[in-house]
């Protein structure tokens, strides 16, 4: 059964399972955002404002085409996210989604429509995700579909979405999107572009000479894993370290073991965050430290710090959002406070986000809303969100998000290295 939100509460936008922490179940609130709720919350932007270009095709005006869930004053949008399953999001991410919307809603939506959100549950699996997908376009009808899931339940999802001409918006970018998937729009960093790039940062920031690499035992992640150990090559450096694991395995002993006899000073973990706080408690415990290393919608976030405040100590990340500390943030924080009288936390941060491209996606189609001109629009989108990384479409290309915000370790909380960048 869907979730669909109609009083006051929403949708959560959850992260695949590199970043989500076992044993925290995904729980929604039965009340949510909806086309007509109003939170009096805080003076909010109605829309995004930083700057954005970029509506019309190049061979000219595009017509806006069907407009399924939409009407005169509200606006449907889908969401296929893991509630259930191998690896259920945890509930905090919905309140970066509820945050951002309500905000927009309050002010009046866009373009006097406020937006209506369905939640799916894909279960972490690929085919029930796309009988989800199904649904949300034959019967539930909604304009554009948000996707969150394991990366190779995304690839499949947003295949079979695109095939139904349904503008999808994908929070993990697979490596390589075909071009001929047009109606697919990746938000964060290619997978092989990110191996590249760790490689970069290893040797020409952490001047790394032996590097190790440690995964989930997953086909998706192999082209992330062979363009790092291509470029590590390709910069003089050694792979000393290239090792599978078993999810579902506790005892990591060897591979801490096998890491350190190798010399590895700086070691990719290609996991979810629990196991990525295991290996590390328990290299730790056998007296090895190196520099541990996040990929890219992974286990960057505070609350992994504080199950391995010691393990994790100097590990860096990369990122496609700021940390908390940053003062680009500060909008959605104080947003936070206003709608739940606390300190807000940085789960939410996808949620908002995200909600911020969708947004002006729509926003940049114009009041005369098709899927065609939605589509056009995120096609020829430049956005630089509040605290999301760039993005930059442009025909060809629905990877819009090949850069990267460096994070490291400070505390129990994570803090800004680098800006946002595409090269070290």
């Amino acid at each position: 059964m869907g979730t669909r939100w109609t009083t006051a509460r929403t949708l959560g936008i959850g992260v695949v399972v590199a970043l989500l922490l076992s044993g925290c179940g995904a729980r929604f609130d039965k009340s949510d955002v909806s086309a007509g709720a109003d939170q009096g919350l805080g003076a909010a932007p109605a829309r995004p404002t930083t700057t954005a270009k970029g509506a019309a095709d190049e061979s000219g005006p595009v017509a806006p085409g069907p407009a399924p869930g939409v009407t005169a004053d509200s606006i449907k949008i889908g969401y296929l996210l893991p509630l259930t399953g191998a690896a259920p999001i945890p509930s905090n991410f919905d309140k970066g989604v509820k945050v951002y919307w309500n905000s927009v809603n309050r002010q009046g939506g866009i373009f006097g429509r406020k937006i209506q959100v369905v939640v799916e549950d894909t279960q972490s699996s690929a085919s029930v995700g796309k009988d989800k997908a199904k649904k949300l376009v034959e019967e539930d009808k909604v304009f554009t579909i948000v996707v969150l899931d394991r990366l190779e339940n995304q690839q499949a999802i947003g295949a079979y979405l695109d095939g139904r001409k349904v503008p999808n918006i994908e929070i993990q970018t697979p490596a390589n999107l075909a071009k001929s998937q047009t109606w697919t729009f990746g938000v964060t960093i290619d997978h092989a572009v990110q191996g590249r790039l760790i490689a970069d940062y290893f040797v020409h920031v952490l001047r790394a000479e032996n590097v190790g690499v440690i995964y989930e035992n997953a086909p998706a992640l192999s082209p992330g894993r062979n363009a790092f150990a291509t470029e590590i090559g390709k910069l003089k450096a050694k792979v000393a370290y290239n090792r599978a694991i078993d999810p579902q395995a506790n005892d990591f002993s060897n591979e801490a073991l096998g890491l350190k006899q190798a010399g590895a000073t700086a070691v990719w973990l290609y996991m979810a965050p629990t196991l990525a706080a295991k290996l590390a408690n328990q290299a730790d415990a056998a007296g090895y430290h190196p520099t541990w290393f996040a990929n890219s919608i992974s286990w960057a976030f505070d609350l992994v710090l504080k199950v391995a405040p010691t393990g994790l100590s100097g590990a860096r990340a990369f990122s496609p959002w700021l940390p908390l500390a940053d003062p680009r943030t500060d909008t959605y924080q104080r947003e936070y406070r206003s709608q739940y009288g606390e300190a807000p936390d940085d789960l939410g941060l996808v949620g908002w986000g995200v909600g911020q491209i969708v947004g002006k996606g729509i926003e940049r189609a114009g009041k005369d809303l098709g899927q065609n001109g939605f589509r056009n629009a995120m096609q020829h989108l430049e956005f630089a969100p509040d605290l999301w990384a760039p993005v930059s479409f442009r025909p060809g290309v629905r990877e819009g998000a090949n850069v990267v915000a460096v994070l490291k370790q400070d505390g129990d909380h994570w803090a800004l290295e680098r800006d946002f960048a595409g090269s070290f």
